[in-house]
């Protein structure tokens, strides 16, 4: 398979992911969505290992380092500009409290994230032995389910208000009053 051939793959791949998690979000199937993008996913991969011609070079792999650590460093700091703005504005708007814990949240996980990958890559050159890269691939995936299962507890909506016969009722202790909205 050729670059060129491989590249008009990918993009029927897309195209057909997108139409199938489209309709996996209108039929409120969130498994046929994340069963989809897995399948995608492997279907590029084996594609890609039909590719006879040479995809990346060193050079690539530089500038994608050199791009990722910068992208990274200016989201992290940009993101906690921006968060710790929205906290210090929350007498304001009540709700940009939230949002600013939110995104301060979710920068400390993608910093824990690119600390577990980077240690993943260190130790795993290419003198260490294909079991045990397997056994640390393993790890990484299950404290990567870890922290998507805390991050959905976290985020569940345990401290809320939800609409109960027409009225707003407390869930736990929100910290905001009740919405203004009518509760239908």
């Amino acid at each position: 398979m050729t670059i060129k051939q491989f590249t008009w793959a990918k993009i029927a791949v897309a195209a057909i992911l997108a139409i199938v998690v489209s309709q996996a979000v209108i039929l409120n199937s969130y498994i046929l969505g994340i069963v989809a993008v897995i399948i995608a996913m492997l279907l590029i991969i084996i594609l890609k290992k039909q590719v006879n011609e040479v995809l990346a070079d060193e050079r690539d792999y530089k500038i994608a380092g050199d791009a990722a650590r910068w992208t990274l460093s200016i989201f992290a700091v940009g993101g906690w500009l921006i968060s710790f703005a929205f906290i210090a504005l929350h007498k304001t708007h009540p709700g940009y409290e939230d949002i600013g814990f939110t995104l301060s949240y979710a920068i400390c996980a993608l910093l824990v994230v690119h600390l577990i990958v980077t240690s993943f890559f260190r130790r795993t050159d290419d003198s260490m032995s294909k079991k045990k890269k397997t056994v640390y691939g393993i790890l990484a995936a299950l404290v990567a389910v870890l922290v998507v299962i805390l991050g959905l507890r976290a985020f569940s909506g345990e401290d809320d208000w939800i609409c109960q016969n027409g009225q707003w009722v407390a869930h736990g202790q929100p910290n905001l009053p009740a919405p203004e909205r009518p509760c239908q």
